[in-house]
């Protein structure tokens, strides 16, 4: 008995030293699976966001440049023109204007933009001068209105009273303007 008790004794170290080489493969196998796998998450989820960074950045810089053309086409205007527009609204509201000065107040060499402020009266109803004061902040160009006047002008017979206005409006242009 003591041979086969020996025997068995043997066999059975020698499958639990297999069983755990068994196991110690199978763990071994497994982390350098997942490693593996981590390692390709890693290097995908970078190419990823490179692709991601890339995207946006040629989405910023195609924007950037459909701005800058919108932004030439809106300050193309000439100085006659930009007249023309202010009359236009002027009309549209009824109101009779004069305008009486265009001047540069500002310049950009490098960007080619002058800033051009108007100087505009009109005269008519207080409805129609305040209609034209609305429409002259609402110009198809890239303006604003800087300041805006309004004055009954002295006798006129109350049931029809004139107003005058007066609007400083400051306008962008690429235009090329003589000081």
């Amino acid at each position: 008995m003591s041979r086969s008790l020996k025997i068995l004794s043997f066999v059975t170290f020698a499958a639990a030293i297999a069983a755990w080489a068994g196991v110690w493969f199978l763990f071994s196998d497994t982390s350098t699976r997942l490693m593996d796998r981590a390692s390709t998450l890693s290097t995908l989820s970078s190419q990823s966001s490179q692709q991601a960074n890339t995207i946006a950045v040629h989405a910023l810089v195609s924007n950037s440049t459909t701005q800058r053309q919108q932004l030439d086409t809106d300050i193309s205007t000439d100085v006659v023109g930009i007249a023309d527009q202010i009359n236009a609204a002027s009309q549209a509201a009824g109101v009779h204007t004069t305008i009486g000065s265009a001047s540069v107040v500002g310049t950009s060499a490098a960007a080619g933009v002058n800033e051009l402020e108007f100087i505009v009266q009109g005269t008519g109803s207080f409805q129609q001068v305040w209609r034209a004061a609305q429409l002259f902040q609402t110009l198809p160009l890239v303006s604003q209105v800087s300041e805006l006047d309004f004055e009954e002008v002295p006798g006129t017979v109350k049931g029809a009273s004139q107003w005058q206005l007066t609007a400083h409006i400051q306008v962008l242009t690429n235009a090329q303007v003589s000081s």
